[in-house]
């Protein structure tokens, strides 16, 4: 028996999947990790066997056209999602018939879970859905990643919430169609894999910090924790040197390709304005390294080892990055685009890190620069820090991947 861990999405959907593919490899159980060929180096360093999928996150967010505009709203960005679903499919569909041998076990991000849950049911093995914010359907706002959304209305919410679980699960429903057909499953809609993707067990890994647990899940619905990202070596000596200036960082994470050259002029004219350095992510290979005096752009540099080097970060509250910002003992604040992201952002902000998060279709040099401003060096600057050492205190002490693992044994996946 092995396990076979479908990380279809960006960087935060891959890297937790593969930190955890790597912990089994190192107990003696096989794993390997299908997902975007862009991640190889991802995967293979944390140890697991890496199933490659050819087609890019990255370059289908670049070379969308009116980007910007697709990703500030949450309608565009599902279109994007979407599109892009559409073109794995074939691709995803080889790399899961090649890979899940009889008995296995498939563990699935939300866009494959109806997929994994395929391949698993057609080959006698077993299937969970491993979640990194409060998607599933409760009627406790606070533990939703759509709580803004939620009513005064008991009934309401709850039918609310099925129907973005709804939502959720039938992106994939595209993967999944496929798989069946190739493997001689009966075709499903999606209604009809929704409902049976429910009776498999669900792992949350994001720590009760962000995403408090809802009393009216399921017994088969485990939170665990965040899984972090321990591995990384030193920095470069050039980033040591910029990190002595005492910056901040600002970045978007999967979504930097859609800011291009652009984004850095931007931040170039903020940190003037600020008088703040800058470091941030590059938004292509080329552009790695020091782009101005106050601005310094890197990659592939391990976020939670990053984050308590700097002075404050404004981040993008992605579920991964969240948690980095969460546990790194810094002062930080939102700047999402949507889907999960203002959920993280607000719920940071409730925590006491940072100030309230400001959408980031509303940046200009001069308001993100005020932000920084008050993160960074206004009088309330001292109370985000301690809040931010106190949270990060208790974050650290959580151990989500140690507890994802022992619920998969007592789950019987392992």
């Amino acid at each position: 028996m092995a396990v076979v861990l479908l990380a279809l999405g960006s960087r935060g959907d891959v890297q937790p999947m593969s930190v955890l593919g790597g912990e089994l490899v190192r107990r003696g159980i096989p794993a390997s990790v299908i997902a975007s060929h862009e991640y190889r180096d991802l995967v293979e360093e944390r140890g697991a066997r890496f199933v490659p999928v050819d087609i890019s996150v990255a370059e289908v967010v670049a070379n969308s056209r009116n980007r910007r505009l697709l990703l500030s709203t949450l309608a565009g960005q599902g279109l994007m999602l979407r599109n892009w679903v559409h073109r794995a499919r074939e691709p995803f569909a080889d790399a899961v018939a090649s890979t899940v041998a009889p008995g296995d076990t498939v563990i699935s991000g939300i866009l494959a879970a109806t997929a994994g849950m395929s391949a698993a049911e057609a080959n006698g093995g077993r299937a969970a859905t491993l979640l990194f914010t409060g998607q599933h359907p409760t009627a406790h706002r606070e533990s939703h990643c759509f709580e803004r959304w939620y009513r005064n209305s008991r009934r309401y919410n709850e039918w609310g919430a099925k129907v973005s679980w709804r939502g959720a699960t039938s992106l994939g429903a595209t993967l999944a169609a496929p798989i069946r057909r190739r493997l001689g499953l009966p075709r499903l809609g999606e209604r009809g894999l929704t409902r049976r993707l429910d009776d498999h067990p669900i792992l949350l890994a994001a720590s009760p910090l962000l995403v408090p647990p809802a009393p009216d899940w399921p017994t088969h619905h485990v939170q665990t924790g965040h899984i972090t990202d321990e591995s990384g070596g030193p920095f470069p000596a050039d980033l040591m040197d910029f990190l002595s200036t005492g910056p901040v960082f600002v970045g978007v994470g999967s979504f930097t390709g859609a800011t291009g050259g652009e984004g850095l002029d931007i931040l170039t004219e903020t940190a003037r304005r600020a008088g703040r350095p800058i470091i941030t992510l590059a938004p292509a290979p080329d552009l790695v390294g020091r782009r101005s005096e106050h601005l310094f752009a890197v990659s592939g540099v391990n976020l939670e080892h990053l984050f308590p080097e700097v002075a404050g970060v404004v981040h993008h509250a992605g579920a991964g990055t969240a948690h980095a910002a969460l546990r790194s003992g810094r002062p930080n604040v939102g700047v999402p685009f949507g889907v999960d992201q203002p959920y993280h952002a607000d719920r940071l902000h409730r925590l006491g890190v940072g100030p309230p998060p400001v959408p980031f279709p509303k940046l200009d040099p001069a308001r993100l620069a005020a932000l920084i401003d008050e993160l960074v060096a206004s009088p309330r600057t001292a109370g985000y820090e301690q809040r931010a050492a106190d949270v990060a205190e208790r974050a650290r002490a959580e151990d989500g991947l140690q507890r994802t693992v022992e619920a998969l044994g007592r789950l019987g996946l392992l």
